[in-house]
């Protein structure tokens, strides 16, 4: 073989082994770039909640349930279940807006929570549409709270319980104790 051949080779055989090393650490680079996104916070939006897409996650918050003495028992003997409800609303920008029927009907977005045995709810990963936030006056919901139990048993309602209104700035990441009784003072037999 003729030393130029030979050297032309050479020269062919580095440029390959270059070439497809700088393509594994573009790859590496890549995955890299990969997980500090994923790693990196999420941007937010109004100072409250977190952008995922075209919705906004609502922050989270716990509710505990303290129940009377009476109604500890009464709930435990039937084997009755506790609802929490978190319903979310705010003020149209225009109240000729479509949505201001539906949002007068059902809120802008709602999550109910039944409760067995433990007294704590969770309230985590509810997504509302920014297209939504974006047309309400203040961009911060307002959260209610209700308390009632799941008619498991009873075909009626049976805690006297306490309710939260709150705008979503006050609420986010917190926990609040709401305490029950029994509506009608039954005592356990």
């Amino acid at each position: 073989m003729k030393k130029s051949t030979i050297t032309y080779c050479l020269i062919l055989t580095g440029l390959f082994v270059s070439c497809s090393n700088y393509k594994d650490k573009t790859e590496v680079s890549n995955e890299d770039s990969l997980k500090a996104a994923k790693l990196a916070p999420k941007p937010v939006y109004d100072g409250i909640y977190r952008v995922e897409g075209d919705s906004v996650v609502i922050p989270s918050f716990e509710i505990e349930v303290e129940l009377s003495p009476k109604a500890e028992a009464k709930i435990e003997k039937d084997k009755e279940s506790i609802i929490v409800s978190a319903s979310f609303s705010g003020i149209p920008t225009d109240p000729n807006s479509p949505n201001m029927q539906e949002w007068a009907e059902g809120g802008i977005a709602g999550k109910e929570i039944e409760l067995m045995g433990q007294r704590v709810a969770r309230f985590e990963n509810i997504k509302v549409k920014r297209s939504i936030l974006d047309s309400i006056i203040g961009k911060d919901l307002e959260l209610l709270i209700n308390v009632y139990t799941g008619r498991r048993t009873n075909p009626d309602n049976l805690l006297d319980c306490g309710i939260l209104s709150e705008k979503m700035a006050k609420v986010q990441n917190k926990k609040f104790v709401l305490k029950a009784k029994l509506i009608y003072g039954e005592e356990v037999k």
